[in-house]
């Protein structure tokens, strides 16, 4: 008997979520060294394309918890001390955002996919030390990653999301927060 090798298929998603349906939302499926993106805006459109991709991980820029007192969750706090920028959630707008995020992560989690918080801007400052979009893209072409879409700024937040994903499944991220209240998973540094 021949012995074959094992070809392991990861697929991350990564969703640079709106605040409201009615604005752009990012969202990138990586499958090997390829992504593909587009713009949606209805809660059912990304929970569907979710579904019927069947990720590995499902990587969401948004808030998915509230902080237990005041505006700032430990994990907000957390990279705010590194020098990262980040809207506290209960902020304005954001609080909309959050919301979504929350509701959005229990549909996903409730069909069993696996959900993780990210912070995309975070994530290419981490790896490419630039908060430059397009040079993400180009570090990652050079990388040997392909792209189908990409063009808007929202898809290529849901890409770095993704990659965020990606590494989390490769363990090669740091969870930042407290479980009580939520973390952020960043790449290591």
């Amino acid at each position: 008997m021949r012995h074959q090798r094992l070809i392991i298929l990861v697929k991350a998603i990564g969703i640079d979520l709106a605040g409201l349906a009615t604005n752009p939302s990012g969202f990138a499926i990586l499958e090997e060294r390829k992504f593909k993106t587009q713009v949606v805006h209805t809660d059912e459109q990304i929970t569907y394309l979710c579904i019927i991709n069947n990720p590995d991980i499902v990587a969401i820029d948004a808030p998915l918890s509230l902080p237990r007192r005041g505006s700032l969750r430990k994990a907000d706090f957390s990279l705010i001390k590194r020098g990262l920028r980040v809207f506290p959630p209960r902020f304005g707008g954001m609080l909309l955002l959050t919301a979504r995020g929350i509701r959005l992560a229990e549909k996903l989690r409730s069909n069993k996919i696996k959900v993780i918080e990210v912070h995309p801007r975070t994530s290419g400052l981490l790896l490419f030390k630039t908060g430059d979009r397009k040079q993400w893209l180009a570090q990652l072409r050079r990388d040997g990653f392909s792209f189908k879409g990409a063009e808007s700024r929202h898809e290529i937040d849901a890409v770095m999301a993704a990659v965020t994903g990606l590494l989390y499944l490769k363990n090669k991220v740091e969870e930042v927060g407290a479980q009580d209240e939520g973390t952020i998973i960043i790449p290591k540094g």
